[in-house]
């Protein structure tokens, strides 16, 4: 099954938030990145939209294949495995987790978790819309 303009048009939209995250924090240290507090909120804000696209579209695809709802975010990845959508809930449990903290425990986020997603693990959002390419 081809997905949909809706699905499209938020994969565009993540591919533009990974590319500008990456790009404002290219040259960016960590020991810069935890000093700077409009940065931190830059990349804070830029991974949870990037999360919440993940979650709209996984409760997208399973809502076009009959297969939902989903009674948490965790189990919409969980189905899209079931389905053969996806083949791991891994990288995007942890992703769902991390926005769940961003959003529920805003108080308590580590710099370093945010610059380690932000710098080294961009490359699972990527991996998320190959697999999504792939099983449509």
């Amino acid at each position: 099954m081809k997905y949909n303009g809706v699905i499209q048009r938020k994969f565009a939209l993540l591919d533009k938030q990974v590319l500008e995250l990456s790009a404002h924090l290219k040259d960016v240290t960590f020991a810069s990145f935890k000093d700077d507090w409009a940065l931190r909120c830059m990349a804070e804000r830029a991974l949870q939209v990037m999360v919440e696209i993940v979650i709209d579209i996984a409760e997208r695809i399973i809502a076009l294949e009959g297969a939902g709802p989903s009674a948490t975010t965790a189990e919409a990845i969980e189905k899209l495995v079931d389905l053969k959508i996806l083949q791991s809930t891994q990288p995007y449990v942890e992703m769902v987790r991390f926005r769940n903290l961003i959003v529920h425990q805003y108080e308590e986020i580590d710099p370093a978790i945010v610059f380690d997603i932000a710098r080294n693990k961009l490359d699972h959002f990527r991996q998320f819309r190959n697999e999504i390419d792939a099983a449509s």
